[in-house]
């Protein structure tokens, strides 16, 4: 709140200061509706941690109008945007504040970079070129400062993707040196036809190339996520085969994704790392697959020859899967679910940090739900003693972070997934 604050009163101040008639009317009057109907089209939008930024070719028509019209543009612009705010979400909402307020700032900040660099231009074409971008670029800095510093005011500092708001940035630069160079296109056309005339001739293929743009986006996003679809019922089916390959471990598979995402979430992972966590979580013993059924199934005690074949499961996994691209980061939960925080554990004795985070994680989901669960050799330990055991092991077998993040798990949540066996693919690959 004190952000949009800030910001919606900086805009006012500037409206307020810079803003002065004559106004030319009709010119502004077609920003608006020029700059609404491109804010309707629908923008692009990027992921950034668990949000999303969005960027429009809105922006072609309102740094084309402020270097046409001056500042009286750019406020056109925000009222444009306030205007489409308030009639989508049918309400004055916070966001809807900041975004117009936003663009009164954005664009006002490439018409004052844009004028200064003209005037030193004194005409010459290159120049001119260069003053026309720099304008673009001064709008992106703008633009993606305020982005920035609202999305981090919303999500926490600690919370806040910054790599991935960071390339976004950098990735939609280029875009606002073109709407740089535009807004000029739009000052050249205006010396032949005029101020209205030269705006509507610049945005209408932009609004055709956009609403083309997003059915394009549209339909590769429902592909994308037929294939997801797709992907994530192959691999409960996997989990499935695992099961019954080990009938002692019924439902394991699934339930352990459960408990691992529970503790990933507290733990902050984002939406990228729980899905992560779920293939690795699913497909964790897959290496079984590998093992022969007299050791698998062996009643008594292993001897230590068949407990060294037992163990090379993880690696046997983790080769499975190691073709397949989205599995690189599950692949990381194959390979060291079985390692210890205090380094005793197997294949690699990997010790404290150098154990992945998911794996540490997994390694109580995955431990938890074999006491809590009968086995041939012994009976199933009651979800009380079976939270002991982990508290117990805490700093020795488990990472403390993982088992503080285990322990914000109530009972009434351990009890319903412990008697979960079976779950539609739809549900459990839902974040």
């Amino acid at each position: 709140m004190a952000v949009v604050a800030a910001t919606t009163g900086a805009a006012m101040a500037v409206g307020l200061i810079y803003i002065r008639p004559p106004f030319q009317w009709p010119t502004l009057l077609l920003v608006v509706a020029l700059v609404a109907l491109l804010e309707t089209r629908g923008g692009v939008g990027l992921r950034v941690g668990r949000g999303t930024m969005n960027f429009s070719a809105k922006a072609y028509a309102s740094i084309g109008a402020v270097y046409l019209l001056g500042l009286p543009g750019a406020a056109a612009s925000a009222v444009a945007s306030l205007l489409t705010g308030v009639i989508i979400r049918r309400a004055v909402t916070t966001k809807v504040l900041f975004n117009s307020a936003m663009s009164l700032l954005v664009y006002a900040s490439a018409y004052w970079i844009f004028t200064d660099l003209v005037r030193l231009a004194q005409g010459r074409v290159p120049w001119l070129l260069v003053a026309g971008a720099i304008g673009g670029l001064a709008a992106w800095l703008v633009n993606q400062s305020l982005l920035g510093l609202v999305m981090i005011a919303d999500q926490g500092l600690r919370n806040f993707r910054y790599g991935a708001f960071f390339r976004n940035v950098v990735d939609v630069m280029p875009y606002y040196v073109g709407y740089g160079l535009t807004g000029l296109g739009v000052i050249a056309a205006s010396q032949l036809l005029t101020g209205s005339g030269a705006l509507l001739t610049l945005a209408a293929p932009v609004a055709i190339v956009q609403t083309a743009t997003n059915r394009w986006m549209r339909e590769q996003q429902a592909r994308a996520v037929e294939a997801q679809s797709g992907f994530n019922a192959t691999l409960v089916s996997l989990s499935k085969a695992i099961d019954l390959r080990d009938s002692d471990t019924e439902g394991h598979c699934r339930r352990v994704v459960d408990y691992s995402l529970m503790m990933g979430r507290f733990l902050k992972f984002s939406d990228e790392e729980l899905l992560r966590l779920c293939h690795g979580a699913l497909l964790h013993d897959i290496g079984k697959i590998g093992v022969p059924d007299a050791i698998l199934h062996k009643p008594g005690p292993l001897t230590d020859e068949e407990w060294r074949v037992m163990r090379t499961h993880p690696q046997l996994g983790a080769l499975m899967v190691a073709d397949v691209r989205q599995l690189e980061k599950a692949r990381e939960v194959i390979m060291a679910h079985h390692e210890r925080f205090d380094g005793k554990g197997y294949p690699n004795g990997l010790a404290g940090g150098a154990v992945p985070l998911a794996a540490r994680v997994f390694t109580i989901a995955d431990a938890f739900d074999a006491m809590i669960s009968d086995r041939p050799y012994r009976s199933a330990m009651s979800l009380p003693d079976a939270r002991a055991e982990v508290r117990r092991c805490s700093g020795t077998q488990f990472d403390p972070q993982a088992v503080t993040a285990f322990e914000s798990i109530s009972d009434a949540e351990l009890e319903a997934v412990a008697n979960k066996r079976e779950q539609p693919t739809e549900e459990l690959l839902s974040l």
